[in-house]
């Protein structure tokens, strides 16, 4: 620290103060490690002070607790640094909401070196007097002027100078490479008012979800977010046979034949779907089937039958999860739905709301996102199609976070040209009805 203040450092383990003390003391960083027996609770009080710290964790803090101290820094105009030990998607979410979050002891004690001198943008240093391999571990370009310069020390640390003068010792290139990184996220962090849409029959969707605690069907789902205008595909719910084949020559061939059911989930079981059926009989021999393999599977689960939908081509799937937070936040996690994204665990989380710009920030951090968007031209309109949807989904669980515990889409099908379709929905009730009715019958 340029002006003496020593840093608090609080840490959920004895042995991450001694590591904290030993790297601040090799930096000369004025750094105060301390070991609350609840250094949360203690950030808070430090943050609501006004003041700035460093948070270790060995135990990555739950997302209630990293919305409050995120809220909590921005409210008073500091900075939380949040170091884990391991990697974690509490990490983006920090970041999101504009915390400097990183994996490591040194990298954190990297960026708190660098807290005093945040308002010259260190992530914008020149590289100027530096080689080519420290220039490439920093990710900074030879082009950046007039926001300070790193410059080489001994024992392979680097130092960030500012233009005027002031010079303090960061770290080694890849931990400071790490700070500089989470500055850049935190720079992109976003607090939004709760989304809502307009015009919505609230008392219409009450009648939906009321009840006692339980998983609503796919089609009770969609009926209770159909008022919010989500991309539905036309369907019908048929019972029999039959009337599946006279819904499908209705709708027109080719069609999408999927069981309904509250308990099988066509995301948990996707041979109880069939695409591109097309003819009526093709459609009555899909729906034999389909009901034939469910109660073989389940026969205690309940069956409404089959939804018949028309036929649409999908260029991927997500699995969109949605649950309502603190401070009027609902965290998505957001995955590809296909075998091969399952099995790689292609996923990432964020609050919502976000702004366009950090719904495109989120999707870009899937691994396979080339095939949501092959080019900059589709990404934009993916971007639009998925942010409207995430936001929608987030704000019917804003209107209904005291009865409404999560929302499921599994699939949310993006479609060729960048359309997307819920295809299938799972609203989760909470058991607030059960308690209201309690109350008022004593």
């Amino acid at each position: 620290m340029t002006d003496g203040a020593s840093l608090r450092a609080l840490c959920d383990e004895a042995e991450l103060a001694v590591d904290a003390a030993v790297v601040a003391q090799a930096l000369g960083l004025a750094l105060s490690p301390e070991v609350p027996s609840d250094p949360v609770a203690r950030a808070r009080d430090i943050l609501a002070r006004g003041e700035s710290c460093v948070l270790l964790c060995t135990r990555t803090p739950s997302d209630a607790d990293t919305v409050t101290l995120a809220d909590l820094a921005r409210a008073q105009g500091n900075v939380v640094i949040l170091g884990l030990l391991e990697p974690s998607s509490t990490v983006q979410l920090a970041r999101d909401l504009g915390a400097v979050a990183v994996v490591g002891v040194r990298p954190a004690l990297a960026a708190a070196a660098l807290l005093p001198f945040r308002a010259h943008k260190p992530w914008l240093a020149s590289a100027r007097g530096l080689g080519g391999a420290d220039r490439a571990q920093l990710h900074l370009s030879p082009g950046h002027r007039g926001a300070g310069r790193f410059t080489r020390q001994d024992a392979g640390l680097l130092a960030y100078e500012t233009e005027g003068g002031a010079l303090a010792r960061v770290g080694e290139p890849r931990d400071i490479a790490a700070a500089l990184d989470a500055y850049r996220a935190a720079e992109h962090g976003e607090r939004l008012s709760p989304p809502a849409v307009e015009g919505v029959d609230t008392a219409a969707v009450m009648d939906v979800i009321f009840g006692p605690a339980r998983a609503l069907s796919d089609p009770a789902s969609k009926a209770a977010l159909a008022y919010f205008d989500l991309p539905l595909p036309l369907e019908e719910l048929c019972a029999s046979a039959s009337r599946a084949a006279s819904e499908a020559q209705r709708i027109g061939f080719p069609v999408r034949v999927a069981l309904a059911s509250p308990d099988l989930r066509i995301g948990d079981h996707p041979d109880l779907a069939l695409d591109g059926v097309d003819s009526a009989t093709r459609t009555r021999d899909a729906f034999r089937q389909i009901m034939a393999l469910a109660k073989n599977r389940a026969s205690e689960d309940r069956l409404l039958g089959v939804t018949v939908s028309a036929a649409t081509q999908a260029r991927a799937l997500l699995r969109v999860k949605l649950v309502p937070m603190p401070a009027g936040l609902v965290r998505c996690e957001l995955e590809f739905a296909d075998p091969h994204g399952v099995a790689s665990g292609d996923g990432v989380r964020t609050f919502l709301p976000r702004s366009r710009d950090g719904i495109g920030r989120v999707l870009d951090g899937l691994r396979g996102r080339t095939l949501l968007y092959p080019n900059d031209a589709e990404r934009r309109v993916v971007v639009e199609e998925v942010g409207d949807v995430l936001m929608r989904l987030a704000a019917f669980l804003h209107a209904f976070r005291e009865y409404v515990r999560a929302v499921e889409i599994n699939p949310l099908a993006v479609l060729v040209g960048g359309e997307v379709e819920v295809r299938e929905a799972c609203v989760v009730v909470g058991d607030a009805f059960e308690r209201s009715m309690l109350r008022e019958h004593g």
